[in-house]
This record gives structure tokens, C-alpha cells and sequence, in this order.
């Protein structure tokens, strides 16, 4: 709600999709630097305290933009400062608290439960991105703003009330070297990073600004939020089934490098067709393969870096991922933002998709060349 609340707002009081762009980047760039950081954190302390931490600064932002939405002081000046003043305890939160699932069930539900908590975390974030522009037409941005803030105490609370959470302390206690870059050392000879820094960088650049910037998209294509929110619903709903498939998959004994491949190869070609789409019901449903693709790749990717290293770096593995994902959405973000202004929102569509299909033949051609690899001992049910 808050993102593409934010991103709306911008897009209504400007009318510009670059400043949407900015936003855009202000809320995940921060990840950079960020997200690396609460990883090394978490392989040497206490994941559990780190977490309420971070999670409760984020929390005056949001309390500050709630004010001045209600007040009718918001501008957009203002809505990029205490976004990036919000995002930056988000992003050194986000590898923490991905950190610390693994340690709430048994060894042998630690993948299902990686799995499990992707599609609650996707439900959540697409549902809440389905009504983030309406709330702001319909409700105001007070509102938007104002429940975050109560989202952010929430999840402080579910923490200090989650004692099993206790193990994850106890692992990081017992790690010596918890520098990042003791961690890239010891990760990036691992097949499946390296796979997982490459696909990840291109998809998260090229495809994921698609989310960020559809308040542009559904302008050019249509007319008001509700439509936001129509073409958004299309990115959950194939979300929420590529999650299942890959309960299916993950049964099935497939490995996180396939599937990640596979979800980077399915996303570029509608991407692409969403450029020539002059219909509401096309795009609804490339947007389906998109986000069933999004979810494939996503969640291979967490749960190799939780799972298919060593436990003593899957923290700072966790967090790397998060770089990927977020800093490079906000560099894709700028990116896009330009090109839409520039070129126009359908050229655009078209270019990038097409560079993202080069992308993903070439990390597949790589992987068939490659052939099969021998992957790291799983970390976290050594962790455990």
C-alpha cells in the first residue's frame, strides 16, 4: 500500500513518470548498502533483536508522512525525503527477518517453509499494492501512511512474542567471521550464487520496474486507480499460482538453478507483447505470466541463499540477495522512468523486454554449457 500509494500520489500531483521513477529508487536504493549490512549483522548477532530494532525505526517516517497528510502539507519534495527515511532501517530489516524462518519449523520443512513464506509475504505485498492507489484516492494518504506505521509496531510485537526465534541467536552467536567480505569469498565459488547474482540482476533491473512504474502503465492504457489496481491483481493472482508450482516442483526434486533460469526465460516474452497490448484483458493476462514467473525466480533465488550455502554466511548471502532485488528494481526504476517519458510506455515495454529475453537465452545457454552442478550442503538444517 505504501509503495504504490506513494507512487500514485507522486504520479497525480506531478504528472511526471520520472519523479514516479525516483520514488521509486529512493524507497530501494538504500538496499545497497542496506541490505548487505543487515546480513553481516545477522550472522553475529541476535536476529531477533536486530529485527524489532530495525522494524521500529521505521516507524517515525511513517508517523511524520501520516501528519503532514493530514494536515495537506504533503508535497512531493517531502514524500521522497521520509521515503528514503523509511526505507533505509526497511532495507537493513528485510535479509533479518528472511533470516530467522528457517528456525521455526523442523529441518525437514525448512524449504516448504521458505516457499510458504514467499507467498504470504507476495499475497500481502500485491494485495496491498491492489488497493495502495485506490486508498489514496478514495481514503487519503493519511490513512495509507498511518497503517503502515501500525503494520511496522505489529510485527515488532509478533517478535518479542516468538521465543523459538531464540535458536537463530544462538547460530549467530557461533559464527567467527561475519565480514561481507569473508562472506563473498567464501559464497561466490558456489554455482548457485553465482546463477542466482546474474539472473537475479537482470530480471530485477529490466522486469520488476514493471510493478513500480504501473501507475504510468495504466494511465497510458486506461483510466484511474482502479485500473492500478485491476492490472496489479493480474501480477498476484500469477504469483500466488507459480508459488504453488513450485510447491509441486520442489516435491518433484527440482533445483532451485532450474527453476530460477526458467522463471527469467518465461517473464521476458510478455513483457515484450505488453508493449504492442491495446487491450485491458491482454495485459491482465501477460501480467498473470509475468508475476508467475517473478514468483518462480524469487523464490528459487531466497531459498538458495537461505538453504544452499553453508550456514555461517546465509546471512550475508540473504543479504546480497536483497541487493539484487531492491538496488537493482531502483537503478531498473530510474531507468524505466526515463524511457517511458522518453520513448514512450509501449517502446519502452518492447526494448527492455527484448533485452531481457537476450538475457535469459544466454544464462540458459550458460547453465546447458555448464551442465549440472554439485550444489553446497544445505545451511539450514545444519544451522538448526
Amino acid at each position: 500500500m505504501l509503495m504504490i500509494g506513494s507512487a500514485w500520489l507522486v504520479f497525480t500531483i506531478s504528472g511526471s513518470a520520472m519523479d514516479v521513477g525516483i520514488v521509486a529508487a529512493l524507497s530501494l536504493g538504500p538496499s545497497l548498502i542496506g541490505a548487505p549490512l543487515g546480513g553481516s549483522l545477522a550472522d553475529r548477532y541476535c536476529p531477533r533483536k536486530l529485527s524489532q530494532l530495525f522494524m521500529a525505526l521505521q516507524v517515525p517516517p511513517l508517523l511524520i508522512l501520516t501528519v503532514l497528510a493530514a494536515s495537506g502539507s504533503l508535497t512531493v519534495p517531502l514524500i521522497f525525503i521520509f521515503i528514503f527515511a523509511y526505507a533505509v532501517p526497511r532495507s537493513i530489516s528485510r535479509p533479518i527477518l528472511e533470516l530467522v524462518v528457517p528456525f521455526t519449523v523442523p529441518p525437514e520443512l525448512q524449504r516448504q517453509a521458505v516457499t510458504d513464506a514467499s507467498a504470504a509475504d507476495n499475497t500481502a505485498e500485491f494485495a496491498g499494492a491492489v488497493v495502495g492507489g485506490a486508498a489514496v484516492q478514495l481514503l487519503g494518504a493519511a490513512t495509507v501512511y498511518g497503517f503502515n506505521a501500525f503494520a511496522c509496531l505489529a510485527v515488532v510485537v509478533a517478535l518479542m512474542m516468538s521465543p523459538v526465534l531464540q535458536r537463530a541467536c544462538d547460530a549467530a552467536r557461533a559464527h567467527r567471521d561475519a565480514s561481507l567480505r569473508a562472506g563473498v569469498r567464501e559464497g561466490w565459488p558456489i554455482p548457485i550464487v553465482k546463477t542466482v547474482v546474474f539472473g537475479g540482476t537482470f530480471f530485477f533491473l529490466l522486469i520488476a520496474p514493471i510493478e513500480q512504474l504501473m501507475a504510468t502503465i495504466a494511465a497510458d492504457h486506461g483510466e484511474g486507480a482502479a485500473l492500478l489496481g485491476l492490472l496489479l491483481s493480474a501480477i498476484a493472482v500469477g504469483a500466488t499460482a507459480g508459488n504453488r508450482a513450485l510447491g509441486y516442483l520442489g516435491t518433484r526434486g527440482r533445483q532451485s538453478q532450474d527453476l530460477l533460469v526458467w522463471g527469467a526465460l518465461i517473464a521476458a516474452p510478455p513483457t515484450i507483447l505488453l508493449g504492442f497490448s491495446s487491450s485491458v484483458v491482454t495485459d491482465y493476462l501477460l501480467l498473470l505470466i509475468i508475476g508467475f514467473a517473478w514468483e518462480m525466480l524469487q523464490v528459487s533465488g531466497r531459498s538458495a541463499m537461505q538453504l544452499e550455502v553453508p550456514p555461517q554466511i546465509s546471512g550475508r548471502m540473504v543479504g546480497i540477495f536483497y541487493v539484487i532485488v531492491t538496488g537493482a528494481s531502483a537503478v531498473g526504476a530510474l531507468i524505466a522512468g526515463w524511457l517511458f517519458s522518453e520513448l514512450g510506455v509501449n517502446a519502452a515495454l518492447i526494448g527492455v523486454g527484448t533485452v531481457a529475453l537476450v538475457c535469459a537465452v544466454v544464462l540458459y545457454l550458460h547453465g546447458r554449457a555448464a551442465g549440472p552442478t554439485k550444489l553446497a550442503t544445505p545451511g539450514g538444517a545444519d544451522g538448526v
